[in-house]
């Protein structure tokens, strides 16, 4: 099938989360399965960066248009380049006055325009489909910045040669950012007024993007199973919860995969020794290098454990800090690398301060530290509030690195808690509630667990023989597209 993906980020070249990780490597997988796969997304400042820096090639495919819709006009350009490592087509959507700004989502002078930035994309998407004569059988678009395109398709897009036959599959990366705006912005969408209805955009009085992907795709998705069946509650709907209820016979739930030649501890260059689920002892000296480099004694016998995330309540960092100091007081080394609110990374670094023998706090991201962290740690923490899938957790099982996780979202879908009695299958440890000391008590469980090689070794071994790849992933996206024609 001809697959148009119509997405705000894409990996390496500009993201903020899972979104760009989704994005950048999904489409490899599909097109290994034979379908035809062109990806779309905006020109923002940090994709030029991205493509300036790293000398990748990109280049104008026709002269600027002037794209129309309702009583709106805007310019587009339309540029040409190549998934990262693929020669699957990547159009990038470019515009100053709404891309070239210093942060992917940020407003302009403090207005926040987001609804207009992505209804111009989203017109952008289909414009360029007909100036490029690309036909897609499926619209795959993702999260709220590109869920209009459904909407789009069932108000009359399909009266154009090029979308008469498409289809359209939308998927949730995460449901608590949905768009909502003000009804007084609706006119920007172009629509017609009938969609400014309970049963289309209008939402408890409010314009909610995300709620028409929803209700007009013909097939919906999001980023874990039991991701899918939490948020048709209302704990954790996001206000959504009934819509999705009422659109469950159309509602799937598929786990993201990782880039398994990009994480892969036995030919990560980035790694000071590398290693297989059958020869683990390397991982010991990838933990005596990053000891070394964080000026922290090397002691095999006391746990490394460590955290690579965005510093932010979702994180559940704040069950984290009550405890820390008594899982360091007890033997553990700690090493933590993010960054986000700037309380929780102000209380990181506080309690790294306190305990400079044994803990250190990195502010900032750097993906050949996360690398590192991931090859030299014996745990990951990873007490998410919720979390719609993950990747973490799987980049932590993929290199040994037992994880050590809140049971929400697809934490649950990827880590199978130790019990004691199921060392031939358990992959780490887990708890349900959201009160620290169940963090602190599992963490101290994990502990004890360390001290016994055999288990421990039972573990990883585990983890590393998990199956996360995309191409899992596409089978199961390959089943929906052809639902969607069905």
């Amino acid at each position: 099938m001809r697959v148009v993906f119509a997405t705000a980020e894409v990996s390496p070249i500009a993201k903020t989360g899972g979104l760009g990780d989704v994005a950048g490597s999904l489409p490899k997988a599909l097109q290994a399965l034979g379908h035809e796969v062109t990806v779309f997304m905006p020109y923002y400042r940090q994709a030029r960066h991205w493509f300036e820096k790293n000398g990748a090639a990109v280049h104008q495919v026709m002269p600027t248009v002037t794209i129309a819709w309702a009583n709106w006009s805007a310019e587009a350009t339309f540029l040409r380049s190549v998934l990262p490592g693929t020669n699957i087509p990547l159009i990038l959507v470019a515009n100053d006055f709404f891309f070239e700004r210093g942060q992917i989502y940020q407003g302009l002078d403090g207005f926040d325009d987001f609804l207009q930035r992505y209804t111009f994309f989203c017109r952008a998407v289909i414009r360029g489909c007909e100036l490029l004569d690309i036909a897609p059988d499926i619209v795959h678009a993702h999260d709220w910045h590109a869920a209009l395109l459904p909407v789009y398709l069932h108000s009359g897009l399909r009266g154009s040669p090029n979308f008469a036959n498409a289809r359209s599959v939308y998927t949730i990366h995460n449901l608590n950012y949905q768009g909502v705006a003000s009804p007084d912005a609706f006119a920007v969408t172009g629509l017609h007024s009938r969609y400014l209805a309970p049963d289309a955009l209008e939402h408890f009085g409010t314009i909610n993007p995300m709620k028409g992907g929803i209700v007009f795709a013909d097939e919906v998705t999001t980023v874990s199973p039991n991701y899918a069946r939490e948020v048709q509650s209302p704990q954790l709907g996001a206000g959504l919860d009934g819509v999705l209820r009422a659109v469950s016979h159309k509602f799937t739930g598929i786990l993201n995969g990782i880039d398994v030649e990009e994480w892969n501890p036995a030919t990560d260059r980035l790694l000071p020794a590398r290693y297989d689920a059958v020869h683990t002892a390397a991982k010991l000296d990838n933990k005596r290098a990053l000891l070394k480099e964080l000026a922290l004694p090397y002691a095999p016998e006391r746990p490394l454990i460590s955290a690579v995330s965005r510093l932010v309540d979702q994180k559940g960092f704040q069950l984290l800090i009550p405890v820390m100091d008594q899982l360091l007081d007890e033997g553990a080394q700690i090493v933590i690398l993010g960054s986000g609110e700037p309380a929780l990374e102000q209380a990181l670094s506080s309690i790294a301060t306190r305990h400079p023998e044994s803990c250190r706090v990195w502010i900032g991201f750097d993906n050949a530290l996360a690398h590192r962290i991931y090859g030299a740690a014996d745990m990951l923490l990873m007490p998410s509030i919720y979390e719609p899938c993950g990747l973490n957790q799987m980049y932590a099982l993929r290199y040994g690195t037992v994880p050590v996780v809140r049971l929400t979202g697809g934490l649950a879908d990827t880590v199978i808690p130790f019990e004691g009695s199921n060392q031939q299958s358990a992959t780490g440890f887990g708890f349900a509630g959201s009160d620290p000391w169940e963090l602190y008590g599992t963490t101290r469980f994990a502990m004890e667990v360390f001290t016994d090689a055999s288990v421990w070794k039972s573990l990883q071994r585990n983890g590393m023989q998990a199956d996360f790849s995309w191409d899992r992933s596409a089978r199961q996206y390959d089943a929906i597209y052809r639902r969607a024609f069905a």
